[in-house]
């Protein structure tokens, strides 16, 4: 994933009424919410502190999704956050992942529904909704 798609996303997302429900109400996208409770729980946890019925075993403790924000000087850091639950261009550097690949998994769910401009829109678009969620879930 690269900065223009997620800005592409997000702004589809804005003219779609995502972005003007989420200014205009304290809740993130249903989606965003579903996917969190159906895809990410299980190692985040319900409440998004790591302590999900997965995370024991693991080889690293998924990260306390809660403090985003205050791990990044108050400010939710929503482009770095859409890189890394998209994973298709994590840094090498950072050794390998546990988590999966949500981008790839995303851009399957799109399927031949849409062509390769589609679909990543599609797939921008899905991480976005996440990403709304996780904002709302800071301390």
């Amino acid at each position: 994933m690269h900065i223009p798609g997620l800005a592409l996303g997000c702004a589809l997302a804005l003219t779609t009424g995502i972005g003007a429900a989420w200014a205009q109400a304290p809740q993130p996208p249903a989606r965003g919410v579903e996917f969190y409770r159906t895809a990410c729980a299980q190692c985040h946890g319900d409440d998004g502190k790591g302590g999900g019925q997965v995370a024991r075993l693991l080889n690293t403790r998924p990260s306390d999704l809660t403090t985003l924000a205050r791990r990044n000087n108050g400010a939710f850091p929503f482009v770095r956050v859409g890189q890394i639950i998209d994973g298709r261009e994590d840094i090498a550097l950072h050794g390998g992942r546990e988590m999966p690949f949500w981008g790839q998994m995303f851009g399957f769910e799109a399927g031949d529904r849409f062509g390769n401009r589609m679909r990543e829109v599609y797939v921008q678009g899905r991480v976005y909704e996440l990403v709304l969620y996780l904002n709302s879930i800071q301390q």
